[in-house]
């Protein structure tokens, strides 16, 4: 086999496997309902508060992929996917994603609080109690998730409640990781000595 006949080949095949793994994400984003933008332009950065007082910005999780979810207490479709979204976060937090949701009660922050304890969630939790990001995301209606990735660009959004620990959202996800999850992976795998 010549050179130049081999490197056809090689360069086939890559672009096959890279075509082939870019149409899986894409099936994953469409079973998920995940609507990918037009243009893609950065998120807008916000400045918010954790439960606990502490200021927390967008910019805080630059590098890394977000699901950036809006969520309330008195929402039951929001209530219903916080367990699913734990999951995925305790799933994917090796590789370096991160989940962070928005509370936009207005008064509560004690009845936040409740449900942080109540769903066992790790991932942070920041409250909006003027909306003044949920209005800067144009949130209609709840729960409502932006994708953001490690360049802190939307990559999609969708409205209504979703598996967060499904199949096809772990892909979405990973697709937005993409070398970096995979080298995250690898040294929290190596820290815990589960090396795969």
């Amino acid at each position: 086999m010549t050179g130049k006949k081999f490197i056809a080949i090689f360069l086939t095949g890559f672009f096959l496997v890279f075509a082939n793994a870019a149409s899986g994400h894409d099936a994953d984003f469409e079973t998920m309902g995940i609507v990918k933008p037009r243009t893609v332009k950065s998120a807008p950065d916000f400045d918010l508060q954790d439960l606990e007082g502490n200021p927390v910005s967008l910019d805080d999780f630059k590098g890394k992929p977000v699901l950036l979810n809006f969520w309330a207490t008195w929402c039951q479709a929001c209530k219903e996917e916080l367990p699913a979204m734990q999951r995925l976060y305790e799933y994917l937090k090796p590789q370096g994603i991160e989940i962070v949701a928005i509370s936009i009660d207005r008064n509560d922050k004690d009845r936040i609080k409740k449900y942080v304890k109540e769903y066992g969630l790790t991932f942070p939790v920041l409250w909006d109690p003027d909306q003044k990001v949920r209005r800067g995301y144009y949130i209609m209606g709840l729960p409502t998730s932006y994708l953001v990735d490690s360049e802190g660009k939307l990559q999609g959004f969708v409205s209504g409640a979703r598996a967060w620990d499904s199949p096809a959202s772990k892909g979405v996800m990973e697709s937005l990781a993409g070398d970096m999850g995979q080298r995250m992976q690898k040294v929290a795998e190596a820290k815990s000595g589960h090396i795969k």
